[in-house]
């Protein structure tokens, strides 16, 4: 599916118009995530059934809805409009009638309503009144996000990023980001530093960050500290960095949290600290945070703000990898290989450091390369330890650089092939390696 059904958008159904509505970084997973638990009204908690109330039925609604039904007739777009909502509701005497809802929006579409268009835009989306049918949804959305309507740019701004559209979706984030919305303007920023949608400087983007930060926005204020950090598309500034990570960490932002304390763990822009260290560790690992749950048990694993508890530190890295972050996952399986904090066991080592490895994580591939080649928790496999130190490799480690071209040189878990390995050690000689460059020396002298 092109995305996902969302039934809670009816809700989106207007009268009469629309209204505006361990390294660094770390935890892209969540970073549009709001980090809260849903909470529902008194009226709306699981198992209490609402009250019961009978309305005396009001003169006035039968009037009004007559007089909507008149309007209507005689091509009143606001009035279709209403009265459609009014079917698709099943409210003010009448019953539920998609097919009669969707009629009317038609009709008051063809006299050029947006939000009638989003109305059947939605309407398609969830089969009301109609066969479903995401094209012809996405295609009433963009209508309306043409003639305007908030919510659809919205929505098309989503169908075209999830598509690999990115120059549509960029085209209809800049018009939520004028009207001042911060989640659009933080997007846009993000597009720009991808360079994904446009050909603006990674420069352009501090802007958008920065508008979306004043308003509130804790994910932009992260991405902007970031920005200050790196020095991307800004001068690295440490102090900015800092401002804008306490600002979202004061909201309850879990990864500015883990990155303040961070910071104050290495020094980054303040004082060393390491009770501040561990007091942001500990908050955001309490809301759950995985990249905080790591630190916190390299914190208990080395006795660092904290007394030593290596069963402690396992436990924290258990509950990351339990969450499928990658460094929890590595972290939990070097535990297990060398009995840190947890009964000594290859298999499990084997075991999570595979699903670190498969996430792409370098240290991981590299390691894992080693279980193959040593058959530690497995039976020894040398193509596979060369599949993996390929994959480091590619991932930049530049000690599977050597790996790889010491396996090609040698013809381990390969067919021999010098220029291969030749490559591979020049890769890694180039970056430093002195092990590398030592074996270009001796195997290729005079080159």
């Amino acid at each position: 599916m092109m995305h996902k059904i969302i039934i809670a958008t009816l809700a989106l159904l207007v009268l009469t118009g629309c209204s505006s509505w361990r390294w660094w970084p770390w935890g892209t997973k969540k970073i549009d995530s709001g980090f809260k638990d849903p909470t529902f009204d008194m009226d709306h908690q699981p198992g209490i059934p609402k009250p019961q109330t009978v309305k005396p039925k009001k003169k006035e609604d039968t009037v009004s809805v007559e007089r909507l039904e008149k309007l209507a007739k005689e091509g009143n777009p606001n009035a279709q409009l209403a009265l459609g909502k009014i079917y698709f509701d099943g409210r003010v005497g009448k019953k539920k009638n998609y097919k009669k809802a969707l009629e009317l929006f038609h009709k008051a579409a063809a006299l050029g309503s947006g939000p009638a268009m989003f109305n059947i835009g939605l309407c398609y989306d969830g089969g009301f009144g109609v066969a479903q049918s995401l094209k012809d949804a996405i295609a009433w959305y963009e209508k309306a996000a043409d003639a305007g309507v908030p919510e659809a740019q919205a929505k098309m701004a989503v169908i075209a990023e999830n598509n690999g559209d990115y120059d549509k979706a960029m085209i209809y984030l800049r018009y939520r980001a004028e009207a001042g919305d911060p989640s659009s303007l933080r997007k846009v920023g993000i597009f720009i530093l991808n360079g994904i949608g446009t050909t603006e400087p990674p420069s352009a983007a501090i802007e958008y960050l920065k508008a979306a930060s004043l308003k509130g926005d804790t994910r932009a204020q992260v991405k902007l500290a970031d920005c200050y950090q790196r020095g991307m598309g800004t001068e690295r500034n440490y102090d900015e960095m800092l401002n804008w990570l306490i600002i979202a960490s004061q909201d309850g932002d879990p990864e500015a949290m883990t990155k303040l304390g961070y910071c104050y763990q290495k020094g980054m822009g303040c004082t060393k600290n390491t009770d501040m260290a561990v007091t942001w560790f500990r908050a955001a690992a309490t809301l759950g945070y995985a990249p905080a749950q790591v630190y916190l048990g390299h914190c208990y694993r080395d006795g660092y703000g904290v007394p030593m508890d290596r069963v402690m530190a396992a436990e924290y890295y258990r509950l990351a990898a339990e969450q499928g972050d990658a460094i929890g996952e590595a972290s939990l399986a070097e535990a297990y290989l060398d009995g840190i904090g947890i009964k000594k066991d290859l298999k499990e080592a084997f075991t999570y450091m595979k699903r670190a490895a498969d996430q792409g994580y370098a240290p991981a591939q590299f390691q894992l390369a080693g279980f193959y080649a040593g058959g530690i928790g497995t039976d020894v496999d040398e193509k596979e330890a060369l599949k993996y130190y390929k994959y480091a490799a590619d991932n930049g480690d530049i000690a599977s650089c050597y790996a790889v071209g010491m396996r090609y040189f040698y013809g381990i878990g390969t067919e021999k092939d010098k220029e291969a390995a030749k490559d591979y050690w020049t890769r890694a000689a180039g970056k430093g390696n002195e092990e590398a460059a030592l074996k270009l020396k001796e195997c290729f002298p005079g080159e």
